[in-house]
C-alpha cells in the first residue's frame, strides 16, 4: 500500500502540463492552458489544465482530475499503472503491492492462450500455406502474428484450468464455449490490441470462407468494438508524426498498408468509425484518409463514418479504390500503386458531392432539389464550425456539378434561419474571481487576504478560501468548487499580483464601508431617538469621508 503523502509527492513533481501535452495539443489562456478535451467529441476547447492547481477539467463533458487519473483516463490503466508509470517519469522511487486488477488478470489469460495458437499455427501447414497464398512471406507471418486454433480445440479452457480461472469467469471472457471448445477453432487467429499493444480481444478469419468469414471475441469490459481501432498500437506513433491516418474497414486492409510501409495504417472492427473512437485519435492527428470497401456498404460506412469526423472538425479525404478492399488491390497491384492511391485521395466535400449524385437526377428539378437537399446538412455542419474555406470548397464542386453559380449553390444550401437573440452571461471578471484567482496562484497573498471581512465575499469563494486554507489534496475539490476555480482561472488575465491586491484591497475596503453606510441608513429610518439618531449621522458623515478618500462616489446628506 502506497503512503498518501507520497501519492501526494508525485503528483506534486509532475509537471501536469507537459504531461497533457503528450496527447492533447494546449494553448496559453490566463494562468491556464486550453485544449479540445480528449475524452470527448468537441469542435470548441473547453477543457483546461492549470499548472497552479495541478489539475485538469473540461467544461463540455465535466471530466476532470489530477495527472494521476489524466493518465488512467487517457492511457486506460489502473489506478497503479498511471502511478508507477508517474513515478518513474519523475525519478520517484515507488514500491507497490503485488496484487492485480481484473484487466490484469484478463489479458494474462488472452495473452497465454495466444502463446498456444502461435504455436498451433508453427505447426500446421494448412494454414501456413493459406497466409502465403495471401501473399505474406514468413518473416511477415510472425511479423503479424497469426495464430490458429484447430478443429474440437479446447486450449482456452486448458489455460483457464492452468490459471485456476474459475469456469464461470472464463466463460465470461468469451473464449471457449459452454461444451468447453474453442471459439474460434479452425480458425486463423489475429490478436486484437488496445493501444498500449495489451491483448484485449481475437479475431478469427475462417479457412474455407464459411460463415461467418470473420468472428470477434464477444463484448466484455475490458473489449468494445466501438472504442477499439487494429493496430493503433503499432501506428501511433507514425499517426502523431506524419500528423495523418488511414483508417481501413479490415484487419487484411489495415496489414496491407504496412506492408507497403504506411505504418499510420489502422482499422475498424467490422463497424463504422465512432464517436469513442475519434476521441482516441483526437490526441494525435485531426487529419484522416478513408480507405473503406468499394461497395455498397462500405459507401455507407464511409458516409457514416465521415459525418463524425466532420462533426469533430477533422479534415478528411477519401481513397476511391479499383478492388473490393485494400487488401485485394494490395495483391493484384503492388504496394506502390496502394500508395499513390493516397496522394489521389478526394478531399470530402468532392466525395460527397460525387457519391450524391449516383442517388438523384441532378439534370431534373425534383432530382436536383433532392440532391443540394441532402448535401444542406453537410454545409450547415461546415457553417456552425465555420469552416469557410471547407464550405466554398463543398460550394465549388456542386457548382462543377451542377453548372449552377457558386451564388446560386450558396443560396440554395443555406437554411434560412429565424435570428434568435441570446442574453449573454457576462465574462467580465468580479472581485470575487480576483480574490479566489490570487488565493490559488500567490500562496504568499494569502495571509493579507485572510485580513479582509470573508463576509465580503460571495458564499462560493468563501468555500473554495476555506478549502485551500486547509490544504487539502486539490483533487478533493468538490465539481462545483473544482469548475469554479477553472473558471476564475481562465478569466483572469496575467498581471503583476501585488497590484491586483492593492488595487482589489481598496475595493473591498469601500464595500465595507457601503455595508456600513446601509446598515445605517436602515437604522435611521426608524430611529426616534435623538441622541441615538446624532450618532449615527456622525459616524454616517466618517464613513462618506472614507468612501470618498477610497474614490467611492456615494453622497452625504
Amino acid at each position: 500500500m502506497v503512503s498518501k503523502d507520497l501519492i501526494e509527492k508525485i503528483k506534486q513533481s509532475v509537471d501536469i502540463v507537459e504531461l497533457v501535452s503528450q496527447y492533447v495539443s494546449l494553448q496559453k489562456v490566463g494562468s491556464s492552458y486550453r485544449g479540445l478535451c480528449p475524452f470527448h467529441v468537441e469542435k470548441t476547447p473547453s477543457f483546461f489544465v492549470n499548472p497552479t492547481l495541478k489539475l485538469y477539467h473540461c467544461f463540455g463533458c465535466g471530466a476532470s482530475g489530477d495527472a494521476i487519473k489524466f493518465l488512467q483516463e487517457i492511457e486506460h490503466i489502473s489506478f497503479q499503472e498511471a502511478l508507477e508509470r508517474l513515478a518513474k517519469m519523475v525519478g520517484i522511487e515507488l514500491k507497490l503491492s503485488t496484487g492485480r486488477s481484473e484487466k490484469d488478470l484478463y489479458v494474462e489469460y488472452l495473452t497465454r492462450v495466444f502463446v498456444e495458437y502461435r504455436k498451433q499455427f508453427e505447426q500446421n501447414k494448412v494454414v501456413v500455406e493459406y497466409v502465403i497464398k495471401r501473399g505474406f512471406s514468413e518473416s511477415e507471418a510472425k511479423s503479424y502474428e497469426f495464430g490458429f486454433s484447430p478443429e474440437n480445440s479446447r486450449i482456452a479452457q486448458r489455460v483457464a484450468r492452468s490459471m485456476s480461472l474459475p469456469n464461470e469467469k472464463a466463460l465470461q471472457y468469451g473464449l471457449y464455449k459452454p461444451n468447453g471448445v474453442d471459439l474460434f477453432e479452425g480458425r486463423l487467429i489475429m490478436p486484437i490490441k488496445d493501444e498500449n499493444g495489451k491483448i484485449i480481444a481475437f479475431a478469427g478469419r475462417s479457412l474455407d470462407d464459411r460463415e461467418p468469414k470473420y468472428l470477434n471475441s464477444p463484448e466484455t469490459k475490458f473489449f468494445s468494438k466501438k472504442s477499439v481501432l487494429f493496430m493503433l498500437d503499432r501506428a501511433k506513433k507514425a499517426i502523431k508524426s506524419l500528423d495523418f491516418a488511414v483508417i481501413c474497414e479490415g484487419y487484411f486492409d489495415a496489414m496491407a498498408f504496412h506492408r507497403a510501409g504506411v505504418t499510420n495504417a489502422i482499422a475498424v472492427l467490422g463497424t463504422s468509425l465512432t464517436r469513442e473512437h475519434v476521441s482516441k485519435l483526437m490526441p494525435l492527428t485531426k487529419n484522416v484518409i478513408l480507405v473503406f470497401d468499394n461497395d455498397e456498404a462500405g459507401i455507407k460506412a464511409t458516409l457514416r463514418s465521415l459525418k463524425v469526423l466532420v462533426e469533430a472538425s477533422f479534415d478528411v479525404a477519401v481513397v476511391k479504390l479499383p478492388e473490393k478492399d485494400p487488401d485485394e488491390t494490395y495483391r493484384k497491384r503492388g504496394p506502390e500503386y496502394l500508395k499513390r492511391l493516397l496522394s489521389e485521395a478526394l478531399p470530402f466535400e468532392d466525395y460527397l458531392v460525387e457519391v450524391y449524385e449516383k442517388f438523384f437526377n441532378v439534370t431534373s428539378s425534383a432530382g436536383l432539389e433532392k440532391y443540394i437537399g441532402t448535401l444542406r446538412s453537410w454545409a450547415q455542419i461546415l457553417l456552425k464550425d465555420k469552416r469557410m474555406d471547407r464550405y466554398e470548397r463543398l460550394i465549388e464542386a456542386v457548382s462543377q456539378r451542377t453548372r449552377l453559380s457558386t451564388s446560386q449553390v450558396s443560396e440554395m444550401l443555406r437554411l434560412q434561419t429565424a435570428a434568435t437573440t441570446m442574453a449573454s452571461k457576462s465574462t467580465l471578471p468580479t472581485e470575487d474571481d480576483y480574490i479566489a484567482y490570487l488565493y490559488i496562484t500567490c500562496e504568499k497573498l494569502r495571509n493579507k487576504i485572510d485580513e479582509i471581512d470573508s463576509q465580503l465575499f460571495d458564499e462560493k469563494t468563501r468555500r473554495l478560501i476555506s478549502f485551500l486554507r486547509e490544504k487539502k489534496d486539490l483533487s478533493e475539490l468538490s465539481p462545483e468548487l473544482r469548475e469554479y476555480a477553472f473558471a476564475v482561472l481562465a478569466k483572469i488575465p496575467e498581471g503583476d499580483p501585488e497590484k491586483m491586491f492593492v488595487d482589489l484591497r481598496k475595493r473591498f475596503a469601500r464595500k465595507a464601508v457601503e455595508r456600513e453606510l446601509s446598515q445605517i441608513d436602515s437604522k435611521l429610518a426608524f430611529c426616534r431617538d435623538d441622541e441615538e439618531r446624532g450618532l449615527l449621522l456622525k459616524r454616517r458623515l466618517e464613513l462618506v469621508s472614507q468612501l470618498r478618500s477610497l474614490g467611492g462616489d456615494r453622497s452625504g446628506t
